[in-house]
């Protein structure tokens, strides 16, 4: 007897309902093409308007754990009732005058006042919404957030969001009867009642399918150096990670430590150039890394302030002495040179892959390396990436789980609407995934390429662009099996800006392209060519911004 093997996964049963977790740049067009495509979806989103990462606050975050919590709490601890709660809302009204709960239900996102894009502009338009005429390639933060509000009012985005709510815990329930298997979420929402008081409301929610869209900014990481955890015991408000940083006018006259030399470590030491004494910034090199990604990071290290001075590797914090300042503090590095004199440490070390409403799906590296049979089923262990999962989207073991905005080096709002697309098309049954077989052996093929790391999710120009036309033909394919209208991939017109991108890179750091390109290319070695680089500051009229707000001007406690 032979077994006919099916060519495309084949679901349970329809889906009709969705929820999808964050409305940021990944989620605000998800919601629009799977409203497209007919399904009912409904966002939550523990911010009080939609835009993620983008929405500027002079508040700082509440001082973190040095290290960093293991990935199964790294974004947050889920908060559960004692009694598990059901479908009605349950309220209660809790004291909150030193606003503890609604900054841990949900964190200032880390968005520092001089944050701007780095790939050009038109690279990062969502579909029939483009920027203002005129815009410059190169914008502030606000600028951007104004866009991406822009599109929601303009799509009506808003009607399928729930704000100020997080998802505490998701969990599959088994099919009973003549009821198919659903997803049911633990939900919490927390408002401010006055400046001293929330309301919390619990309640639990079933769906057919979600999507997880918190991208990869929600979790920061601060790796466990010896003596670190320590320092940030003693001088709690002075050891933090990137994500508290804002402004630079605190740190006037003093010497600054930088952990980390990638995009915001870079950012940041540029912008205390003018006011910090001394900025101190350390880096390691990752031999493993992929040639597009070894490239920026060498050109980043060209770009250090004035006053900065790139060390070598940290072996340890020496133990502070009881109620002594941090500035008596020392550290010593891999190659036996000790520092010290410094006000503020600041681990620009990035961020980890964390679902802590999905427990059940982490193991976290203090329990050991999990077995063959536990691998296959786990989303999350050292949080370096995310494992299982079909082109960054689709969770092999049950694809009505799926993810957005995972992919990294990529002109994100764009890219992460293709994503958004083809979870559309799949969900509403109108494009198709491989076989269990198939999203296998992909996703095999994908680690034995890149490893199981995190370069795993990195793809760079040229691998986003391959992405995005394997999303095209794929969904194409299928609308000619479904009837369902074709997809467009990238324009002339983004292909173009996305060629420009050494440019807008180097307009950022008030250099020019062929200086980019070379400093790529040579690092710090070499004879320099012989360019002027542009001078810093200068640019189009289209470059010009508006001042610091009077908030973000204020000295702000340097709390991680």
């Amino acid at each position: 007897m032979t077994v006919d093997i099916p060519e495309y996964f084949q679901y349970d049963g329809p889906i009709r309902t969705v929820a999808l977790i964050g409305a940021g740049v990944s989620g605000v067009p998800a919601t629009r093409h799977l409203r497209e495509a007919g399904l009912e979806v409904t966002v939550f989103e523990r911010q009080s308007k939609a835009g993620g990462i983008w929405n500027w606050s002079p508040e700082i975050t509440k001082p973190l754990s040095v290290p960093t919590p293991a990935p199964s709490n790294g974004a947050f601890f889920p908060a559960l009732p004692e009694a598990a709660p059901g479908p009605e809302p349950v309220t209660k009204t809790l004291d909150d005058a030193d606003h503890e709960h609604r900054l841990r239900f949900s964190p200032p996102n880390p968005v520092y006042w001089s944050l701007s894009n780095n790939v050009p502009i038109p690279t990062m338009a969502f579909k029939d919404w483009e920027y203002p005429e005129g815009t410059a390639d190169n914008i502030r933060h606000d600028l951007i957030s104004a866009y991406v509000h822009s599109y929601v009012k303009h799509f009506g985005i808003d009607e399928n969001v729930q704000y100020n709510t997080r998802v505490e815990k998701a969990v599959k329930i088994p099919k009973t009867g003549s009821e198919g298997a659903k997803w049911r979420l633990t939900l919490r929402r927390v408002v401010p009642d006055g400046d001293d008081k929330v309301t919390e409301t619990f309640w639990t929610q079933d769906f057919d399918a979600v999507i997880i869209a918190t991208g990869h900014y929600n979790a920061p990481y601060i790796p466990d150096f010896e003596g670190s955890a320590a320092w940030a015991a003693a001088w709690p408000q002075q050891v933090l990670h990137s994500n508290g940083y804002r402004v630079p006018e605190p740190f006037a006259g003093k010497d600054v430590l930088i952990v980390g030399c990638g995009t915001s470590g870079i950012d940041m030491a540029r912008d205390l150039e003018a006011h910090a004494n001394k900025v101190y910034m350390v880096g390691r090199k990752q031999e493993d890394a992929p040639e597009a990604y070894t490239a920026m990071r060498k050109f980043q290290r060209t770009l250090l302030p004035k006053n900065g001075e790139l060390l070598g590797e940290i072996k340890r914090f020496i133990p502070p002495a009881p109620g002594a300042p941090i500035e008596s503090g020392e550290i010593e590095l891999a190659d036996g040179r000790i520092i010290s004199g410094v006000s503020l440490i600041i681990f620009a070390t990035g961020y980890q892959y964390s679902y802590p409403f999905l427990p059940q799906l982490h193991r976290d590296p203090a329990l050991g390396a999990p077995t063959p049979e536990e691998k296959a089923s786990l989303l999350v262990t050292d949080g370096a990436s995310v494992h299982n999962l079909y082109r960054d989207i689709f969770y092999i073991p049950d694809p009505t789980l799926a993810f957005l905005g995972l992919s990294v080096n990529t002109s994100a709002f764009s890219f992460f609407e293709y994503q958004a697309q083809a979870v559309a098309r799949v969900l509403s049954g109108r494009a198709r995934l491989p076989s269990a077989a198939g999203l296998h052996e992909f996703y095999d093929a994908l680690i034995a390429r890149t490893g199981d790391g995190k370069f795993k999710h990195f793809l760079g120009r040229e691998g986003e662009r391959a992405y995005v036309r394997h999303v095209v033909e794929w969904v194409n394919r299928d609308a000619e099996w479904s009837g369902a209208p074709k997809i467009t991939g990238h324009s002339p017109e983004w292909i173009k800006a996305s060629d420009n991108i050494l440019a807008s890179i180097a307009a950022k750091y008030g250099t020019n392209p062929e200086m980019a390109r070379w400093l790529r290319q040579n690092g710090t070695g070499g004879t320099e060519p012989e360019i002027e680089p542009k001078a810093e500051g200068k640019g189009d009229e289209g470059d010009k911004v508006d001042p610091k707000p009077e908030a973000a001007q204020q000295p702000v406690a340097a709390a991680a």
